[in-house]
């Protein structure tokens, strides 16, 4: 599951994210301050180099449309798109007249607000080729391209912007909220996004409330998304602290407290965000969620359609793989491991089960989500007696189509878990027990991430070997480092 990015937000309040509280993805109208009669006058923050050359923008000019050897054995997937039509900031103008850059970015920035992107785009480029060291162009640039879904132009176009003003607080939300929330997932750009973040934090002016909510509201994304969910709950209420009506927050705290299996309060939250935002089908989608682990089977069924009814890219419906299915899938990708995995498993039970169970999730601080795919009990195949003990459950990732796999880490937690009724505790006595080595698969969460029952084999022999990593002793920096996320 992929978490809302501010695109998505905006068209859940249902108007374009220039109308709304997120305007990190708005053009920049021009600094005059800036500019002499159209020509770029660059302060003395832009005159950082780009500190390597692969920081340089896409070139705004259309690539050769040449046909060498090389061009014609590219596959269909790599073939560059045709060349745009010619468009031109203002088309009344002659076209040996450039325009002042000033003009263009003011142009830019009113066709953002009406939603014409590929306009946007095309004064933003005039502007850019005019005065090549322009943050605002580059800037411009980049919002324009998110829009258009190009998001690989637009990451090279906040680079530039970024190598010219490292530390210009828009363009470093605009390049966190890039990372964390629109880029395919994983730990390397969660954790850029992280940095890029906290560094706009750094240097936002306190004044600017709703840009301080936001970057601390991006941190705290990247941080759950790292497994970080405690520090991350402390940046999202930060972030409330400023700005206590923004709904992303709300939905975000939620989040983290779920992460957390403090259920009672996500609920609460989740409720709260569905009371001014309805159709939040990730708010629904949560409740789902909880609702399923607390055994309202009915109630959790109706909002989790509704999740996918409300958002089917983000939510598709669960293959139909019955309990006995699922057991029968788990069997046959035991048989089929390769020999010096099967020879470590033997002996150790390899289990299905539905959702993990609250004691399992509670073992460790902090606690495990409750969306992990599988898990390993017991103490690796090494461990010695005189040796430190290690923590007894191992972890892996999460379920959810498109959901970052997120990494627990053991640092401190002052929420050690849930009791029956979803905010109480575990005492440490549950952690000193070591439990008979064992490997347990979760059909719900499993199910969640595949589209097929041929998805599903290959996730079930991925967790089978994360799980066997853990036995093996690995931690799962290292099982990240091998693929095995």
């Amino acid at each position: 599951m992929r978490r809302l990015s501010v695109l998505q937000v905006a068209a859940i309040l249902g108007g374009s994210v220039a109308a709304t509280s997120f305007p990190l993805l708005a053009c920049r109208r021009s600094n005059v301050a800036q500019f002499t009669n159209g020509a770029h006058v660059v302060p003395a923050v832009e005159t950082a180099a780009p500190a390597s050359n692969d920081q340089a923008p896409v070139a705004s000019e259309p690539a050769s449309t040449g046909t060498s050897a090389a061009a014609a054995q590219k596959s269909t997937a790599t073939v560059e798109p045709p060349p745009r039509p010619l468009r031109r900031c203002f088309p009344d103008a002659p076209s040996w007249v450039d325009a002042p850059v000033a003009a263009l970015l003011d142009r830019a920035a009113e066709m953002f607000d009406g939603a014409d992107y590929e306009g946007a785009l095309a004064c933003a480029e005039e502007a850019a080729r005019q005065a090549p060291r322009s943050v605002e162009a580059h800037h411009n640039r980049a919002v324009a391209l998110l829009h258009l879904d190009r998001l690989d132009d637009a990451r090279d176009a906040l680079a530039l912007a970024l190598a010219l003003a490292p530390d210009d607080p828009e363009t470093l939300e605009a390049a966190a909220d890039l990372n964390i929330n629109q880029l395919a997932p994983s730990a390397d750009r969660s954790q850029i996004g992280l940095e890029y973040a906290r560094r706009g934090s750094r240097h936002v002016s306190r004044h600017d409330t709703e840009r301080v909510a936001r970057l601390a509201l991006l941190e705290g994304q990247a941080l759950v998304d790292l497994g970080r969910s405690l520090e991350g709950l402390h940046r999202i209420e930060a972030a409330l602290a400023v700005s206590p009506k923004l709904v992303a927050a709300q939905y975000e705290r939620g989040v983290a407290l779920f992460e957390l299996c403090r259920f009672a309060d996500a609920r609460h939250m989740f409720e709260r965000v569905l009371a001014s935002t309805p159709d939040h089908g990730h708010a629904l989608y949560h409740l789902g969620l909880i609702e399923e682990r607390i055994g309202d089977e009915s109630l959790a069924a109706h909002r989790l359609a509704e999740a996918t009814a409300r958002d089917p890219k983000a939510f598709p419906a669960p293959p139909a793989i019955s309990p006995e299915q699922f057991e029968e899938h788990v069997r046959r990708a035991v048989a089929n491991l390769p020999p010096d995995v099967a020879a470590d498993l033997a002996g150790i039970q390899v289990q299905a089960a539905e959702l993990p169970a609250i004691d399992d999730l509670t073992a460790e601080k902090p606690p495990l989500s409750p969306t992990i795919l599988g898990l390993f009990r017991g103490l690796p195949l090494d461990w010695k007696a005189d040796a430190t003990t290690p923590t007894p459950a191992g972890r892996t990732g999460q379920a959810g189509r498109g959901k970052k796999a997120r990494r627990a880490v053991a640092s401190g937690d002052d929420n050690p878990g849930d009791d029956a009724d979803g905010n109480g505790s575990h005492g440490d006595g549950a952690r000193c027990a070591v439990p008979d080595r064992a490997i347990v698969l979760y059909r719900r969460n499993l199910l969640r991430t595949v589209g097929d029952e041929a998805e599903l084999d290959r996730a079930i022999t991925r967790t089978l070997l994360h799980e066997v990593g853990h036995l093996r002793g690995e931690d799962d920096g290292s099982l990240r480092d091998r693929g095995l996320e």
